[in-house]
């Protein structure tokens, strides 16, 4: 009785993860999205994922500061993103980074970006929740 059970979890599992790796192959998609910290300051986040690749850079808008991108391999479970690969921050600094988020687009054009974590913005005051749009390719 156990085995079925342990079958039924593992091919169910195995399932999943071939719909992830269908879905985020299939996927071709630009986001833009942005922070304004002060009326003049305005910092920006751009999402470009593609064929299972993710590109993600984060411009911000200050003299001494330098942009963070992020380049890695994505998993796509509908709107919600898992991303794996490397934050590469400043101009030496680089890490092993797993996050994930959710991407809905609007029927206004709009695009709605939700984390758990500020990872790109310098600010700790910066939202989790973004507003932005969706770049036709």
């Amino acid at each position: 009785m156990l085995n079925k059970a342990l079958i039924g979890i593992v091919s169910a599992l195995v399932f999943l993860m071939i719909q992830a790796i269908i879905s985020s192959v299939n996927t071709k998609a630009s986001y833009e999205f942005s922070v304004k910290n002060t009326i003049e300051l305005k910092e920006i986040l751009k999402i470009k994922l593609n064929d299972g690749h993710a590109s993600i850079s984060f411009l911000p808008n200050g003299k001494d500061a330098y942009p963070s991108r992020f380049d890695g391999l994505f998993l796509r479970f509908q709107n919600h993103y898992y991303l794996l690969g490397f934050e590469h921050i400043g101009k030496n600094n680089s890490q092993l980074m797993f996050n994930s988020f959710f991407i809905d687009s609007l029927r206004t054009g709009s695009a709605i970006y939700i984390s758990g974590s500020t990872y790109f913005c310098s600010n700790n005051n910066a939202p989790n929740v973004l507003l932005g749009k969706r770049i036709v390719n």
